[in-house]
C-alpha cells in the first residue's frame, strides 16, 4: 500500500492474498453461507486492511491517494469489480478519514466487529470497545394518569415499505448483469462463462493458527491453497437467467421501476376506501450505493411522498421513517454535531422536513431536523412514533465515531412513551430496522427490549421494514416471560431481491388502538410480466386471523401461534410460504433448516440471547 514493499514482503503479500481471495463478490448471503474458517480469514483482512488505512491515513496521504489504494485492495481481494469498489469507497473515505483523524478510540476492531456482526455468536470478530456498553434510564410506574377524549371512527391503516424506487430502470434491459443491482440503463451483460476452483476447506482451517490467544495466519498453506486453484480451476456455463428485465420488475436483484410504485399506490387508493393514516417505513432509494448522489436521493425522496398526496389528498395523514438508505453515502448518520460537508446527515433531515411538512406539526420538525426522529398525535388518544433507529445499524461507520449517539435517539422515546403514558395515549412505534437481527448493535437491542417491556401498556402496535420478508417479532417479558407486545414487518414493494411486491391494510380498534386484523396483497412478478401492457394482478395474500385460524392478534395468540408452529407443521409451512409473499424463487426453495432459522427470527428481540430459538428448535425436532 505505501509502495515500500522489499521481495520477501512482497511474497509474504501475495501468499496473504492468497488466502484472503475471495471466489465471489460479498453478498448478505454469500456471508451467511461462509464457513467458519473463512469468517475467520475475513475478519482478519478487514482487520488488516483498515489497519493499513488507518496508517495512510496517519501518515498524511490524500483521500483521492487514499481512495486509489482501497479501491485496488477491493477489486484484488475479488470483493466487487472496479467501478463499485471505487464509487463505493470514494463516497465513504471521507467519513472514515474523519474519524481516524479525530477519534483515537475508533480502531479497525471496531468498525470490522460491526460489518462482521453475526446472529449467532458474540465472541467472533468480536468489539471490545468500552463506549458500547451503556443503559437508558427508565422512568418509575405512574400512580395515575389522564383519560384522553377518543375519536370512536373506524381507523385504517396502508403500511408501505421498502420501495427501492429506481429511475434507471430499463424494462427489457439487462436483468443478469455484472454489478450487485441489474435491470438499469447502459449495464452489461455478465459473462457467460465463470471460472470455479475448488479448494479443499480443510486448507483455509490450517490456515488459521491461534497464537497466545491471538487469531493469525500460517501463511505456509498459501502455496498449497494456490496449486489447488489453479489446477482445479474449470471454466462452467453461467446458468443464471439471461432472458430479458420485466416491465412491473424483476427476481434478480433489481430494485423498483417508477411505474410499479405508482401502481402501489393507485391500487391502495382504487381498491381501500376509508384508509386513514398511511404509514411509510422507509427506503425509498435503489440499491446502487456506490453511485449515489444528494440529487437522486433529494429527487426519489420528494417523488414518493408526492405520489402519495396527490393520489390520497391532503386528508390522509402520511406518517414516514426514515430508512438506511436515505442517506448519503447510504447507511451514514451521523451525530448531529458533525457539520462538515460530506460528513453531515444534518441536509437530509432538511429536505425531508421540508417535503414532508404538510403531515408534521412544529414539535415534530423540530425533533426531525436535530436527529430524525418526530412523534405526532395521529387522531386523539394515538401518538404515532417514527423513530430513526438507523443510528445503530452495524453498517453506520458513524457507531465507531460515537457510539453512545444511538442512546440519545432511545433517551427520547422514553420522553416521548412517558409523555403518552401520562397522558393516557397509546402509541404506534414505526422503526426502519426490527429488533434483534444482526444488523443492530446489541446494546441498542438490549436496551430497546427494556423500554418495550416498561411501556408495554402503552405501546399497542409496532412496525418495521427492512429485510422485505413478511415477518413479525414477538417482545416477553422480562419478569414473567408472558408475551407482551408484536413487531410487525411491513415486507416490501419492492422484488429485490426474490420477492413479490406487497402492502398492507391494517384495521385497528378505534379504543384501544390495537390492530385487529392485517390482510396482506400482493402480485406474482412473473405473472404480472407475461402481460406489460396491462397493470398488474393484485390479490390477497393471507388475512391473518382467518388464514392462521387465531381469535385476535393480540401477544399472548400470537407467541400461541408461534410455538403451535413446530408442532403443527401446516402452521409452519403457510408462515413460511407468506414469509416470502409466495415468491417464486424462495418458497419452494425453503428447506426445514430455512424454515426454523426463519421461525427462530420471531422469538429474538435481543441480538445473541437465543433461548426461545432453541426452544422451538427442539419443539420441532422432538416432535417430527
Amino acid at each position: 500500500m505505501l509502495n515500500q514493499l522489499n521481495e520477501t514482503e512482497e511474497a509474504s503479500l501475495n501468499a496473504i492474498f492468497d488466502i484472503f481471495y475471495r471466489p465471489e463478490p460479498i453478498t448478505s448471503r454469500s456471508l451467511e453461507n461462509r464457513s467458519a474458517a473463512r469468517l475467520s480469514i475475513d475478519c482478519i483482512v478487514c482487520r488488516n486492511a483498515i489497519g493499513a488505512f488507518f496508517q495512510i491515513i496517519q501518515e498524511g496521504q490524500t483521500e483521492e491517494e487514499a481512495t486509489d489504494v482501497i479501491t485496488t485492495l477491493c477489486t484484488s481481494l475479488g470483493i466487487e469489480n472496479y467501478n463499485v469498489c471505487r464509487g463505493a469507497v470514494a463516497l465513504n473515505i471521507p467519513i472514515f478519514a474523519h474519524i481516524i483523524r479525530n477519534v483515537p478510540e475508533a480502531t479497525p476492531q471496531t468498525f470490522c466487529g460491526l460489518v462482521f456482526q453475526t446472529a449467532t455468536d458474540s465472541n467472533f470478530c468480536p468489539i471490545t470497545d468500552p463506549r458500547f456498553e451503556w443503559e437508558v434510564q427508565l422512568p418509575d410506574r405512574p400512580e395515575s394518569v389522564n383519560t384522553p377524549q377518543i375519536d370512536p371512527r373506524p381507523l385504517r391503516v396502508a403500511v408501505i415499505t421498502d420501495v427501492h424506487l429506481d429511475p434507471l430502470y430499463e424494462a427489457n434491459g439487462v436483468a443478469n448483469c455484472d454489478e450487485p443491482v441489474c435491470c438499469r440503463f447502459g449495464q452489461s451483460p455478465a459473462q457467460n462463462y465463470i471460472y470455479r476452483s475448488n479448494v479443499d476447506e480443510s486448507l483455509y482451517d490450517r490456515s488459521i493458527v491461534d497464537v497466545d490467544g491471538n487469531v493469525m495466519l500460517n501463511l505456509s498453506v498459501a502455496s498449497d491453497i494456490r496449486q489447488q486453484r489453479m489446477l482445479s480451476q474449470t471454466r462452467h456455463a453461467n446458468t443464471r437467467d439471461t432472458s430479458p428485465a420485466g416491465y412491473w420488475g424483476d427476481y434478480r436483484d433489481c430494485d423498483t421501476p417508477l411505474w410499479a410504485y405508482d401502481d402501489v399506490i393507485e391500487t391502495i387508493a382504487e381498491t381501500h376506501r376509508g384508509v386513514d393514516i398511511i404509514y411509510y417505513i422507509g427506503d425509498t432509494i435503489d440499491h446502487g450505493v456506490w453511485e449515489t448522489s444528494y440529487e437522486l436521493i433529494n429527487n426519489m425522496n420528494l417523488y414518493l411522498i408526492d405520489k402519495i398526496r396527490k393520489t390520497f389528498g391532503d386528508d390522509v395523514l402520511v406518517v414516514p421513517v426514515i430508512g438506511n438508505h436515505e442517506a448519503q453515502p447510504t447507511n451514514q448518520f451521523a451525530p448531529s454535531y458533525i457539520t462538515g460537508e460530506k460528513l453531515n446527515t444534518t441536509w437530509l433531515y432538511e429536505a425531508l422536513a421540508n417535503k414532508w411538512d404538510h403531515y408534521l406539526t412544529e414539535d415534530a420538525k423540530v425533533t426531525l431536523l436535530d436527529r430524525g426522529d418526530f412523534s405526532i398525535v395521529a387522531r386523539p388518544g394515538l401518538r404515532v412514533i417514527s423513530l430513526n433507529n438507523n443510528v445503530a445499524y452495524r453498517f453506520n461507520w458513524w457507531l465507531a465515531c460515537d457510539p453512545a449517539d444511538s442512546k440519545k435517539h432511545l433517551d427520547w422515546l422514553v420522553d416521548e412513551l412517558h409523555k403518552a403514558e401520562l397522558a393516557g395515549e397509546k402509541v404506534h412505534i414505526l422503526t426502519h430496522l426490527p429488533a434483534g437481527v444482526n444488523d443492530l448493535i446489541y446494546t441498542w437491542t438490549r436496551e430497546y427490549n427494556k423500554i418495550i417491556n416498561r411501556f408495554s401498556a402503552t405501546i399497542t402496535a409496532e412496525f418495521n421494514g427492512h429485510v422485505h420478508s413478511d415477518e413479525f417479532k414477538v417482545f416477553y417479558s422480562l419478569t414473567d416471560g408472558t408475551p407482551i407486545n408484536v413487531a410487525w414487518g411491513g415486507g416490501s414493494a419492492t422484488t429485490y431481491s426474490d420477492y413479490n411486491l406487497n402492502y398492507k391494510i391494517i384495521d385497528f380498534d378505534s379504543t384501544t388502538f390495537l390492530p385487529e386484523n392485517i390482510v396482506n396483497y400482493i402480485y406474482n412478478i412473473t405473472e404480472a410480466n407475461l402481460t406489460p401492457h396491462l397493470r398488474p394482478h393484485w390479490f390477497q395474500l393471507y388475512d391473518m386471523r382467518t388464514s392462521f385460524g387465531i381469535t385476535d392478534l393480540s401477544a399472548a395468540s400470537i407467541s400461541d401461534l408461534v410455538y403451535r408452529m413446530p408442532v403443527e407443521t401446516r402452521l409452519l409451512d403457510l408462515y413460511i410460504a407468506f414469509y416470502s409473499k409466495l415468491s417464486d424463487n424462495r418458497w419452494p426453495f425453503c428447506n426445514t433448516e430455512c424454515k426454523l432459522n426463519n421461525l427462530c427470527k420471531i422469538v429474538v428481540t435481543v441480538l445473541w440471547e437465543r433461548e426461545r430459538c432453541e426452544e422451538l428448535r427442539n419443539l420441532y425436532y422432538s416432535t417430527n
